[in-house]
């Protein structure tokens, strides 16, 4: 039997909802953004994938799930969009910065480049850029990032595709994905999730110094 799958999520710009389109199309999924969300729509589905924008590293909207995460994270995905190209690192540091040390190794989190036109953007969205930008050019080095988004200030990029989601996607139908192509639960096994879970109540009930050696170990 096919598992059902309820998309939700936040766009900015409309890229992130292209994507939603596009894993529809693929998926055959129900889709609803996060602003319309209850929790009550949770039920009933398998797996749960929240998508959004990324905005400082972290997940627009992903707040609102956070909530809910002690019920769903065992079939939560989460992905996130942004202007800059995919590398490696890029879903391992957005999970970092979008879900909490107490979840984070049982759900797996991709990274799709989407688009940015500076056009689209609102007056404190632009000067936000525009402050970056400033800041960018004074550095001695410029990384690769910070190059692309040089260029993306001035010629607007445009790179929803669905080769870009296709990982998402033939995770979601439950084929093998490379371990490069996202950040992959670190947990899966009953045994080590309850072993995890007794350290974590170890750290929450230890002394201050305690509880940082504590999560600093879970965290590895």
């Amino acid at each position: 039997m096919k598992e059902k799958l309820l998309i939700i999520f936040k766009t900015s710009h409309g890229y992130t909802k292209r994507y939603v389109d596009i894993l529809g199309n693929a998926l055959g999924c129900d889709a609803v953004p996060v602003e319309k969300f209850r929790g009550d729509m949770l039920s009933g589905y398998d797996k749960i994938l929240y998508i959004g924008t990324t905005r400082g590293g972290s997940i627009n909207g992903f707040d609102k799930m956070s909530q809910y995460l002690d019920i769903i994270y065992k079939k939560l995905i989460v992905c996130g969009v942004g202007m800059l190209p995919f590398n490696e690192n890029r879903p391992n540091k957005i999970k970092d910065a979008t879900i909490s040390v107490v979840y984070e190794k049982f759900i797996p989190v991709f990274y799709a480049q989407g688009g940015f036109d500076i056009s689209e953007l609102t007056r404190t969205e632009r000067m936000a850029i525009n402050m970056l930008v400033r800041r960018i050019k004074t550095q001695n080095i410029i990384d690769d990032d910070e190059t692309f988004i040089l260029g993306a200030v001035v010629t607007p990029v445009d790179e929803v595709k669905q080769a870009n989601i296709q990982p998402l996607i033939d995770y979601l139908e439950g084929k093998t994905v490379d371990d490069k192509l996202y950040s992959p639960p670190e947990i899966t096994d009953e045994a080590e999730e309850k072993e995890f879970f007794e350290e974590m109540e170890k750290a929450a009930s230890a002394p201050e110094n305690k509880q940082r050696a504590l999560k600093k170990k879970l965290k590895k």
